[in-house]
């Protein structure tokens, strides 16, 4: 079969290797669509985690159930949900299940965890991958095989947006406006956020914002760029001096931490869930005098289903921020995602 692997750095091949198959308590898939995201970046940029060779790629994916093998204990097969010819969205995290946060339900927090396409786990960027049931979420009618893909992304900016709490009708502010900052602005307006506030620097990415926000009814929204606009100034005159609730940090540089910091009120909170790959300054005592919660976001924890009953009541417009590619233009696929020529990149296995 054919594989997207990585050999090194900036090394990307479509490769003929061996079909794997579904062992006892494991779920053979055939990937439809596979999304491409900042952490495969980071990967393909230092061709880290080649620890057994090169790296099957793909987390984020849609995908047809194959087979089903032996001793897969899960009522969803005898219920005919999980079967053959299946349409499911994957979530991609082999945890141990017996670790402290995993005994406490906390399993992205698993102190063993590896990431399915992130390690030798073999991804989904190939025409077959296998996972265990517990990682499959069998779609509903009416949720195509494209929607399907987009599922993880937007369960990483629905975990976070729960981090902020309940903030109904309040105010937030999102910091960058790539796939998981432009996902964090809709599912905060699905709670019912009433005053947004959506910064990046990209015109094409603030023009998609932008379109998806008004397709959903929150076209009010401001969508500006830092370099012009001050993110907190701007967040402050919304907000009658106050600040903004809550500020989800998809931005991942300091300058927009730092105004994130500045921008929120009196015990407001900011959630980082962008990826920083270097530290940034932090004073405490500024977070002290407003008693500013500092919090941080790690993937997923039950979020796949309450994204999936979104997706499905249209709360995530997918117009104007996701294109398709074929297998063998993947390599090219990854130079137009580091150059930021596209917002969200899907993988066509079958093209």
């Amino acid at each position: 079969m054919r594989a997207a692997r990585l050999h090194g750095p900036r090394d990307l091949r479509v490769d003929d290797v061996p079909a794997p198959s579904a062992g006892p308590g494991e779920v053979l898939l055939r990937p439809l669509f596979t999304g491409l995201c900042g952490s495969d970046l980071h990967m393909w940029h230092g061709g880290t985690g080649m620890s057994a060779g090169p790296l099957t790629l793909g987390h984020e994916f849609s995908a047809e159930v194959v087979e089903v093998g032996p001793d897969v204990d899960d009522p969803r097969v005898a219920a005919g949900q999980l079967r053959p010819g299946a349409l499911v969205s994957v979530e991609p995290m082999w945890t141990c299940g017996h670790c402290g946060p995993c005994r406490a339900g906390s399993y992205n927090l698993c102190r063993n965890m590896v990431w399915h396409g992130l390690s030798d786990r073999a991804g989904a960027l190939a025409e077959l991958t296998v996972v265990r049931p517990g990682m499959v979420h069998v779609l509903p009618e009416g949720l195509d095989a494209v929607q399907g893909a987009l599922i993880e992304p937007l369960a990483v900016a629905h975990h976070a947006v729960g981090r902020c709490g309940d903030i109904a009708g309040g105010s937030a502010l999102v910091l960058g406006a790539g796939p998981v900052g432009l996902a964090a602005a809709l599912d905060l307006v699905a709670r019912g956020v009433e005053r947004l506030v959506v910064t990046e620097p990209s015109k094409v990415r603030r023009d998609a914002v932008s379109t998806v926000l008004a397709a959903v009814g929150a076209g009010t929204a401001s969508v500006v760029d830092p370099t012009e606009t001050d993110p907190a100034e701007l967040a402050r005159e919304l907000t009658k001096g106050e600040g903004v609730d809550c500020v989800v940090d998809a931005a991942g540089v300091e300058p927009a931490f730092q105004s994130g910091l500045s921008a929120l009120r009196p015990g407001g909170t900011i959630v980082t869930v962008a990826t920083y790959l270097k530290p940034v300054s932090l004073h405490p005592l500024l977070t002290m005098l407003s008693e500013i919660d500092v919090r941080a976001s790690l993937g997923y924890r039950g979020d796949f289903p309450p994204v999936v009953d979104l997706m499905a009541a249209g709360a995530f417009p997918i117009d104007g921020w996701v294109r398709q590619v074929p297998l063998a233009d993947v390599a090219e696929a990854f130079e137009l995602l580091d150059a930021g020529a596209d917002i969200k990149l899907l993988v066509d296995a079958g093209a």
